[in-house]
Protein backbone atom coordinates (compact mmCIF):
# COMPACT_ATOMS: atom_id res chain seq x y z
CA UNK A 1 0.00 0.00 0.00
CA UNK A 2 1.13 3.32 -1.22
CA UNK A 3 0.78 6.61 0.75
CA UNK A 4 -1.36 9.60 -0.77
CA UNK A 5 0.44 12.52 -1.05
CA UNK A 6 -2.01 15.62 -1.66
CA UNK A 7 0.17 18.36 -3.72
CA UNK A 8 -0.98 22.11 -2.72
CA UNK A 9 -2.93 23.80 -5.72
CA UNK A 10 -0.74 26.78 -6.86
CA UNK A 11 -4.01 28.09 -7.66
CA UNK A 12 -5.38 29.08 -4.47
CA UNK A 13 -1.94 30.13 -2.80
CA UNK A 14 -2.25 33.98 -1.48
CA UNK A 15 -1.14 36.99 -3.30
CA UNK A 16 1.61 38.27 -0.75
CA UNK A 17 3.89 34.98 -1.42
CA UNK A 18 4.15 35.72 -4.90
CA UNK A 19 2.09 32.68 -6.49
CA UNK A 20 -1.24 32.85 -8.67
CA UNK A 21 -4.16 34.20 -6.90
CA UNK A 22 -7.79 32.22 -6.98
CA UNK A 23 -9.37 33.92 -9.79
CA UNK A 24 -12.74 32.83 -8.37
CA UNK A 25 -12.31 34.25 -5.23
CA UNK A 26 -10.58 36.95 -6.22
CA UNK A 27 -14.03 37.56 -8.34
CA UNK A 28 -15.69 37.28 -5.23
CA UNK A 29 -14.19 39.40 -3.46
CA UNK A 30 -14.27 42.21 -6.34
CA UNK A 31 -17.97 41.80 -6.64
CA UNK A 32 -18.54 42.03 -2.36
CA UNK A 33 -16.01 45.46 -2.29
CA UNK A 34 -18.16 47.44 -5.11
CA UNK A 35 -21.46 46.33 -3.03
CA UNK A 36 -20.55 47.42 -0.10
CA UNK A 37 -19.53 50.31 -1.97
CA UNK A 38 -22.90 50.69 -3.33
CA UNK A 39 -24.16 50.25 0.39
CA UNK A 40 -22.14 53.06 1.44
CA UNK A 41 -23.20 54.92 -1.46
CA UNK A 42 -27.01 54.48 -0.69
CA UNK A 43 -27.16 55.39 2.34
CA UNK A 44 -24.64 58.56 1.65
CA UNK A 45 -27.48 59.66 -1.03
CA UNK A 46 -30.55 58.68 1.73
CA UNK A 47 -29.00 61.09 4.68
CA UNK A 48 -27.93 63.95 1.82
CA UNK A 49 -31.88 63.93 0.68
CA UNK A 50 -32.97 64.13 4.55
CA UNK A 51 -30.90 67.05 5.03
CA UNK A 52 -33.04 69.06 1.79
CA UNK A 53 -36.52 70.18 3.38
CA UNK A 54 -39.68 69.31 2.23
CA UNK A 55 -41.12 71.85 -0.54
CA UNK A 56 -44.58 70.42 -0.40
CA UNK A 57 -44.98 70.93 -4.23
CA UNK A 58 -46.01 67.40 -4.01
CA UNK A 59 -47.60 65.07 -1.70
CA UNK A 60 -45.33 63.31 -0.06
CA UNK A 61 -46.36 59.39 1.09
CA UNK A 62 -45.30 55.54 1.77
CA UNK A 63 -45.09 55.27 -2.34
CA UNK A 64 -43.25 58.53 -2.95
CA UNK A 65 -40.50 57.20 -0.15
CA UNK A 66 -40.50 53.52 -1.77
CA UNK A 67 -39.71 54.89 -5.43
CA UNK A 68 -37.24 57.25 -3.68
CA UNK A 69 -35.44 54.43 -1.55
CA UNK A 70 -35.28 52.56 -4.85
CA UNK A 71 -33.87 54.95 -7.04
CA UNK A 72 -31.57 56.17 -4.91
CA UNK A 73 -30.51 52.27 -4.71
CA UNK A 74 -30.23 52.48 -8.16
CA UNK A 75 -28.60 55.49 -8.65
CA UNK A 76 -25.94 54.05 -6.14
CA UNK A 77 -25.28 50.69 -7.69
CA UNK A 78 -24.58 52.52 -10.88
CA UNK A 79 -22.09 54.86 -9.36
CA UNK A 80 -20.21 51.94 -7.98
CA UNK A 81 -20.33 50.13 -11.02
CA UNK A 82 -17.61 52.19 -12.46
CA UNK A 83 -14.66 53.57 -10.92
CA UNK A 84 -17.16 54.80 -8.12
CA UNK A 85 -15.80 56.70 -5.21
CA UNK A 86 -12.51 54.64 -4.69
CA UNK A 87 -13.47 52.89 -1.66
CA UNK A 88 -14.27 49.50 -3.53
CA UNK A 89 -10.52 49.63 -4.94
CA UNK A 90 -9.39 50.64 -1.52
CA UNK A 91 -11.16 47.81 0.13
CA UNK A 92 -9.98 45.17 -2.67
CA UNK A 93 -6.40 46.50 -2.24
CA UNK A 94 -6.55 45.65 1.96
CA UNK A 95 -8.34 42.84 1.96
CA UNK A 96 -6.44 41.26 -0.92
CA UNK A 97 -3.04 42.30 -0.12
CA UNK A 98 -2.52 43.11 -3.64
CA UNK A 99 0.00 46.00 -3.72
CA UNK A 100 -2.01 49.86 -4.49
CA UNK A 101 -1.28 51.60 -7.06
CA UNK A 102 0.68 54.36 -7.19
CA UNK A 103 -1.07 58.14 -7.32
CA UNK A 104 0.50 60.92 -8.36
Amino acid sequence: MTAMQIQPNPAVLLKKTGQPADTANEAKLKKACHDFEAIILQQMLAAMRKSVPKDGLLESGFSQDMYQSLYDESLAQEMASGKGIGLADALFHQLSGAPQPKTK
